[in-house]
């Protein structure tokens, strides 16, 4: 009775799994969110440094404070102002299923500017993370609710647009739904990676990856070269692509992936959809050490052991193919972007028996072997590390060592493995202070050391003379003493204020900018803060404060070691 309450589970979970996938996005009629023609800078899916693009980036001409419609009826369920991220963001749940956001705005329509002010005035704070009741705000389909803009992370004016399932706040693709965005160009291939997997695998009889320049040659791509390739052992692939929309000259991100070899088919990813939790896997999901080296984006199709995407659709030994047979193997590669154009690799290789004589060696004395599925712990009397189970994408020969750093630190410089080495989850760095004065123990900070002589400070606080933190990535990292304040520099001119706005520069060169707080006439005002270009600015309000008369403004901003720099002024309005 019990194996029949089974098979039932898994027959209702299987209908409920082919139900969604038939879903025709194409019969949801959702109305532009602009009034003028869609073309895209970014798309969905779209790789980016250590994510997966969630949405579509609608260009806005170059400038900001184009109008913004709500693409069907709903209401208002979130509104969210950030000074990174999507800064100023709207979000609409709507009868179909249905949330739709849109990002990166420079102002609401002025109910909503009202309401936001409001909020930040009662807070005293510029973020705010607000969730209206069901129906307090409503919106009809076509109404104007905001104006596009550059807020937050974003390096350019532009909207970005995502269409969520708002049971689970999945990103669903939005050029999947009926919004009309020309695109007859098929993705580009530029060139093929071929990896060997372990000890055993061979290349050309090399153990080491080689990367091939391929070009289009009678409607399908082939390597550049003529050269005959052989391949033995355990073998993956990878390939540098990307896709082009009609009037747009920008890089985006292909649909579906598949690999097949004599026809049998390895490997194959389609990017509908994807939760957030899981988009930091595109880590794995890409050759992150050459995206490192190069900036080059090549996507694999094999899949790490720790590697759980769901983009990924039923194929053989996750993408690895063992070429053990004396024979010649036709390797098909295809690429299809969400409109159905197509490009495809053809290519020729030799398979050969492998070498089985060298046997795996691991260096067990200065070096630790750490597997990814279990927690690791790699200790020294300077460094102590704790890397969570499930932290690496797969088992690694972890490597360090430690410098006399030559520049003023306290602490050795500590070279944790490589940065071409990803993580999934961050991990516990702790490092042991030398030479630091007990009186400036608040005043220090763990940061990663980066090219160019810039720094990435992670913070830390002092436990029994060792400074702890939490680390995204493998690097080197040192201990550095912050006693500085921030900088304020006014880029106003306080005797005549023409254009109703008073900004700043603020910088902190150290550990960084952690709050700021400005006054007018000893009453909090709304300073608004562009992170990415350190400026910091206020709009006068004139419900809030008097005019024509002198005001005095105060302004006061801390680092994240809690140096407080302070400005103080009058201006007449």
């Amino acid at each position: 009775m019990q194996y029949k309450k089974l098979s039932l589970l898994f027959s209702l979970l299987l209908l409920s799994s082919l139900t969604f996938s038939q879903i025709n996005y194409k019969n949801i009629d959702f109305l532009s969110p602009v009034d003028f023609p869609i073309y895209l800078s970014g798309n969905f899916g779209e790789i980016r440094s250590a994510h997966f693009h969630s949405g579509i980036d609608i260009k806005t001409q170059g400038v900001s404070g184009k109008k913004v419609y709500a693409v069907e009826n709903g209401y208002i369920s979130r509104i969210k102002v950030s000074v990174n991220s999507y800064g100023k963001t709207l979000y609409i749940n709507h009868p179909n299923g249905y949330t739709t956001v849109y990002g990166h705005l420079s102002n609401f329509n002025s109910k909503l500017n009202k309401l936001v002010k409001d909020i930040q005035y009662q807070n005293n704070e510029f973020e705010i993370n607000y969730f209206p009741k069901e129906g307090e705000l409503l919106v009809k389909r076509g109404e104007l609710i905001a104006y596009s803009g550059n807020t937050g992370s974003s390096e350019g004016p532009h909207l970005h647009f995502e269409v969520r399932e708002t049971n689970n706040q999945i990103p669903v693709n939005p050029l999947l739904f009926n919004f009309a965005i020309k695109d007859n160009i098929p993705p580009t291939f530029y060139s093929l990676v071929i990896y060997p997997i372990n000890s055993y695998s061979k290349v050309n009889g090399q153990n080491a990856p080689i990367h091939l320049k391929l070009k289009k040659v009678n409607g399908y791509y082939t390597k550049v070269d003529t050269n005959q390739i052989n391949l033995s052992g355990d073998i993956g692939f990878g390939i540098e692509m990307t896709d082009f929309l009609n009037n747009s000259r920008n890089k985006c991100g292909i649909h579906t992936l598949s690999l097949l070899i004599d026809s049998l088919l390895i490997y194959k990813h389609s990017i509908d959809k994807f939760s957030f939790y899981e988009t930091g896997y595109v880590k794995s999901h890409i050759d992150y050490a050459e995206k490192m080296r190069s900036k080059k984006t090549i996507q694999k199709t094999f899949i790490a052991p720790n590697n759980n995407l769901s983009i990924y659709e039923l194929g053989i030994n996750k993408g690895v193919f063992t070429f053990i047979k004396d024979t010649t193997y036709n390797i098909k590669l295809v690429a299809t972007d969400v409109k159905g154009n197509k490009s495809e690799l053809l290519l020729n290789i030799k398979s050969q028996l492998p070498d089985f004589s060298t046997p795996v060696v691991y260096d067990s004395i200065e070096n630790n072997y750490m597997k990814w599925e279990v927690e690791n712990i790699f200790e020294s009397n300077e460094l102590k590390i704790v890397i969570p189970k499930k932290s690496l994408f797969d088992s690694i020969d972890f490597k360090y060592f430690k410098s006399e750093p030559d520049f003023e630190a306290y602490s050795n410089v500590h070279h944790v493995h490589n940065i071409y080495t990803p993580l999934n989850k961050a991990y516990s760095i702790s490092i042991k202070t030398l030479n630091l004065p007990e009186e400036l123990s608040d005043k220090i900070f763990i940061t990663e050391l980066l090219e160019d002589e810039e720094i990435n400070p992670i913070g830390g606080e002092i436990i029994n003379g060792n400074i702890v933190s939490e680390a995204k990535n493998f690097g080197d990292f040192v201990v550095l003493l912050d006693t500085i304040s921030p900088q304020i520099k006014s880029v106003s001119d306080f005797a005549n204020i023409k254009s109703n706005t008073i900004r700043f520069v603020i910088t902190d060169k150290l550990s960084g900018i952690k709050s700021y707080n400005g006054y007018i006439d000893n009453n909090w005002a709304l300073f608004e803060y562009d992170q990415k270009n350190d400026l910091l600015f206020y709009i006068v309000d004139s419900e809030r404060i008097e005019k024509n008369i002198e005001h005095e403004l105060e302004l006061f901003v801390i680092d994240n070691n809690n140096n407080i720099s302070t400005y103080y002024t009058t201006f007449y309005w």
